[in-house]
């Protein structure tokens, strides 16, 4: 930031400079209109219209990404909460899943209550 105005400052500088220097008055011509002045002050003139005509150039194409932007950081929002619902869902149900692994195991399955006590294998045909 401290460049830009070292900067600012020596432009404004040079132009006082200019201006200082071309105190001469110059005819204008333009169409139908003629005016004189002092050369600095002409050029001054010329180039604010120049700025002037390069930024109504230039505004509405600024005006349209500024506009998208705020639209696509309005949804990166929608987008981040609905991944935090998304997430939060997902705890749950991972919670819910060990709960039920875990009554799945405490609960003896069906047709396996005498296989424990007995020393033969469960889930295994008989070999033949």
């Amino acid at each position: 930031m401290q460049i830009l105005l070292i900067f600012s400052f020596i432009i404004a500088f040079l132009a006082i400079l200019f201006a200082i220097q071309n105190t001469d008055i110059v005819s204008i011509s333009f169409l139908f209109w003629e005016t004189e002045g002092s050369l600095a002050l002409i050029l001054f003139i010329a180039m604010v219209t120049g700025a002037l005509i390069s930024y109504l150039a230039t505004a509405p194409g600024q005006i349209k990404q500024r506009l998208k932007i705020s639209n696509q950081g309005k949804r990166i929002s929608e987008l981040e909460n609905q991944l935090t619902k998304s997430q939060d869902e997902l705890m749950q149900a991972n919670t819910r899943l060990d709960s039920l692994r875990g009554e799945m195991q405490a609960e003896p399955q069906p047709g396996t209550e005498g296989a424990q006590d007995m020393d033969v294998p469960t889930g295994s045909a008989p070999e033949g």
